[in-house]
């Protein structure tokens, strides 16, 4: 079945184009900016969708609007398709992004034509195509941390039957770029791809507590610290002194404070010159009294695997870890 672009006995019309929003957040967290119209303002010009006598046609080009215009709008579409969970219709998509419903239907053909949407004919709605999963992985690629821990993040989470995570600082949040699950029977709500605050994980503090402290300051700086659980740190100088502690320790802990009932251990991954290239961290259930011992296990495991990591990244320093506790 192919996509219907044509319908018969329909009359020209003008519909709005390029209303602007405040912002919009995806199922997974994605929030995108305004789109502005083509002219600048919050409305801007109309895009005809033009009917002949017995074909509709592809919507033309909105004057004005520029190569520039038309890229930024084609990616807010894939970043939106990336949020969710389920298809999504033309009207829909426009809605959410604020574009007229030709104009995201003339995105969509051409990314559609590139591999970067797919569309399901029994449904008539879209979603990411096979292309854009080929592209983010190409980024994966680039990184040297990636490909140097992929094996020590398996081996330690296979050991000791927990979740690892591999994790780069993008901005003021990180990224989680693997993940190796052991433990199924626990729902971690984190997954490859998916961003997280860098003031309550294990990962995020790691690499906080390495970066050059001008930078920390910016990070810490940069917005208010969100509070996710009743254990999560918001006050700017107590993060700090927290990360004055990671920085003797060699480890950093989430202890409760990104999601209830998980507790998380984290260590920063080194280059050569001694910067944070990456961090890894492994997640558990609540650790209770009972469980001290299995505590120091993975803290051990994490600071040892990040040490073994970072040598194959060039880093000649060894951590040093004060005792634990």
């Amino acid at each position: 079945m192919a996509e219907p672009l044509s319908r018969k006995g329909a009359q020209t019309a003008r519909v709005p184009f390029g209303r602007a929003l405040k912002s919009h957040e995806g199922a997974a967290g994605v929030r995108f900016a305004a789109l502005p119209s083509a002219g600048g303002g919050d409305v801007g010009e109309e895009a005809a969708v033009a009917v002949s006598s017995g074909e509709m046609q592809v919507p033309p080009k909105p004057r004005g609007e520029s190569k520039v215009n038309s890229v930024d709008r084609a990616l807010v579409i894939l970043e939106y398709l990336g949020s969710q969970t389920k298809e999504v219709g033309v009207r829909e998509l426009g809605q959410a992004i604020g574009l007229s419903k030709s104009s995201v239907h003339r995105i969509l053909q051409t990314l559609r034509g590139r591999g970067f949407v797919r569309w399901n004919p029994d449904t008539a709605r879209y979603s990411l195509g096979m292309r854009a999963f080929e592209v983010g992985c190409g980024i994966l690629r680039s990184l040297e941390a990636h490909a140097a821990a992929k094996p020590y993040l398996e081996q330690m989470a296979n050991s000791l039957g927990e979740t690892a995570f591999l994790g780069v600082l993008d901005d003021v949040e990180v990224v989680y770029i693997d993940k190796i699950d052991v433990r199924r029977t626990v729902h971690l709500q984190a997954d490859i791809g998916t961003r997280h605050p860098i003031h309550s994980t294990a990962i995020g503090k790691a690499l906080l507590a390495n970066v050059d402290r001008a930078e920390a300051d910016r990070i810490i700086n940069a917005r208010p610290l969100a509070r996710f659980t009743k254990n999560t740190i918001t006050d700017p100088e107590t993060l700090r002194t927290e990360l004055e502690r990671i920085r003797r320790h060699g480890y950093a802990e989430d202890n409760e404070e990104t999601e209830d009932g998980l507790y998380g251990v984290g260590a920063a991954l080194l280059n050569f010159s001694g910067k944070p290239v990456a961090a890894i961290a492994l997640s558990v259930p609540r650790l209770n009294q009972h469980s001290v011992l299995h505590k120091e296990r993975l803290t051990r495991a994490v600071v040892q695997t990040a040490a073994e990591i970072s040598a194959k990244l060039g880093h000649t320093g060894r951590p040093k870890p004060a005792p634990l506790g």
